[in-house]
């Protein structure tokens, strides 16, 4: 017996990766898990008849001879069905693009690499063997893509996933339906655990960024804490949210990451769970609240990327001039250096900044012969060689400033411009 299944509380991704698979392989049953998102479970109450599914209740995991795997690599994030497999006397073929991981299975075949969506590997070899694709299947490959990619947004899209998008459009994707399904809408239960969240979010101010844990107890189970968490790190503008919640006798654990120095894995495996550097998930079984409260708090630390200083971009030396110094000797001697500015110092002490727009407005009034401390904006905020580059970011935007001196013992050390975070931006 051959089956395609993909992990439980099966996603858009998933989803779509069991159809694809089961293009490549046809003689295979595709299996749903009994658990999946709420997205997707109102997707199958319109469409579960336009696809051959079935649930993993009815198989006999015992007859299971050739197993696919999509989406995932670990056969404990499978169910608790298949405990009854016996890897040792079955053929494992593997589709997924999450990084290798301890517990992944060893397969006899697989096609693991770091694309946006696993369905965009499976959509490449379908191209590859000119299969045809239906309408609704190509729309539900893309859900797969625009959901696992964040919009095409997340730092794991590759070009590989904008070809894989442009095919499926060529083969008539609705995006009416991708926009109606990608934007869950909370039920009255779960914007009130939102609510909860929210009032009762912990903040961490570590490193230049801002994180935010939050824990919360209710009676029986309630579905979709990825999507409240999702939305807390919406109305929260954190950099990453970890939501611990306890249902019944399990805590759940979900992440979410809002900047390319997080990276949740680490933290989401050192408690049996996985997923992507800015989503994951994991279950702690029949544990208490406070437990794992305490044991996030003290892997938070695991989720930081190490920071980018205003030391590792400055431009240094700085080249200072005094206050009384003519503005046309100012622009001289920044057009020998190719600044975009000068800071200005008085017994041993920052003033003022100069800049190259300073100086043309001085300049159009004919005063090249001025001093610049006529024209330096006075006060100028500087920065230490320590502060973040997230922190530098919010100071130039807050202040609408071009650059900023770095300070160290009260003497200028190095200058941070826009050019210098853009350069890092998109390097």
């Amino acid at each position: 017996m051959q089956v395609i299944i993909s992990h439980v509380n099966t996603d858009f991704d998933a989803l779509a990766s069991l159809i694809a698979a089961s293009r490549l392989h046809p003689d295979a049953a595709v299996v749903i898990p009994n658990e999946q998102t709420a997205p997707v479970r109102q997707f199958l109450a319109i469409y579960r008849d336009s696809f051959d599914l079935i649930e993993d209740t009815h198989v006999d995991w015992t007859e299971v001879t050739d197993m696919i795997l999509v989406d995932v690599a670990s056969i404990s994030r499978l169910g608790n069905h298949t405990g009854k497999l016996d890897e040792g006397q079955m053929t494992i073929t593997v589709y997924d693009h999450h990084t290798p991981g301890e517990n992944n299975v060893k397969s006899d075949h697989e096609v693991i690499e770091p694309v946006g969506a696993t369905v965009t590997l499976l959509i490449e070899e379908i191209i590859k063997r000119g299969l045809p694709v239906s309408p609704l299947e190509a729309t539900l490959f893309g859900l797969g893509i625009y959901t696992d990619t964040g919009a095409f947004t997340f730092p794991n899209t590759t070009s590989r996933d904008f070809i894989a998008a442009s095919f499926l459009l060529e083969q008539d994707m609705n995006l009416e339906v991708i926009q109606r399904f990608s934007d869950y809408k909370l039920n009255p239960d779960q914007q009130h655990l939102l609510t909860e969240l929210f009032s009762d979010a912990k903040t961490i101010d570590q490193d230049g960024l801002t994180l935010i844990v939050s824990a919360h107890q209710i009676d029986g189970f309630l579905i979709e804490l990825a999507t409240i968490t999702d939305k807390l790190l919406e109305l929260s503008g954190a950099d990453a949210v970890l939501t611990v919640v306890k249902m019944e006798k399990h805590v759940h654990i979900v992440g979410r990451g809002n900047s390319n120095r997080i990276d949740l894995r680490p933290l989401l495996e050192a408690f049996g769970g996985g997923g992507h550097p800015r989503a994951g998930s994991a279950t702690v079984r029949k544990s208490e609240l406070d437990d794992v409260v305490a044991q996030v708090d003290e892997h938070l630390d695991l989720i930081l990327k190490k920071a980018v200083i205003a030391r590792d971009i400055m431009s240094h030396p700085v080249e200072t001039v005094a206050p009384d110094t003519r503005v046309e000797d100012v622009e001289s001697l920044i057009e020998q250096r190719g600044y975009s500015g000068c800071p200005v110092m008085e017994d041993g002490r920052l003033i003022g900044i100069i800049t190259l727009r300073d100086i043309d407005k001085a300049n159009r009034h004919d005063l090249g012969h001025a001093p610049v401390k006529a024209f330096m904006r006075e006060d100028p905020v500087t920065i230490k060689p320590e502060t973040t580059m997230e922190e530098i970011e919010e100071l130039i935007i807050t202040h609408n400033i071009g650059r900023l001196p770095v300070m160290e013992d009260g003497q200028p050390v190095g200058i941070v411009t826009r050019t210098d975070i853009i350069q890092v931006l998109h390097s």
